[in-house]
């Protein structure tokens, strides 16, 4: 994905809160300008920046947050899933296959 910003980013920025990690990926700066009308006759000019980008969220402790930062281009396409031995994923496989059995009008 890209992603457009008013000022340049960093190429990886981690911010970890409550157990989990927020990472922002950008990378392959590219950089432009572009001109917007004002309100009276006259014109902005602005330069943006332009990144290939990603936004990874999960657990602090299951995502591989030195590789990341390390190796940023591996990451642009990364997304956390968890694995199946994750309590809260094990609870939500269940609750979608009890949802499903109902929509189908069985019982478990």
């Amino acid at each position: 994905m890209k992603a457009r910003f008013t000022e340049q980013q960093p190429p990886v920025k981690i911010i970890q809160k409550d157990g989990n990690a927020y990472v922002y990926i950008c990378q392959n700066e590219t950089q432009g300008t572009e001109t917007y009308p004002d309100m009276g006759d006259g014109q902005t000019q602005e330069t943006y920046y332009k990144y290939d980008y990603n936004e990874i969220i999960g657990p602090a402790d299951a995502l591989p947050l030195n590789d990341i930062q390390t190796h940023p281009e591996n990451y642009l396409d990364y997304a956390y899933t968890p694995e199946k031995d994750d309590p809260g994923s094990q609870a939500l496989a269940e609750v979608k296959e009890l949802k499903e059995a109902i929509e189908r009008g069985l019982t478990l």
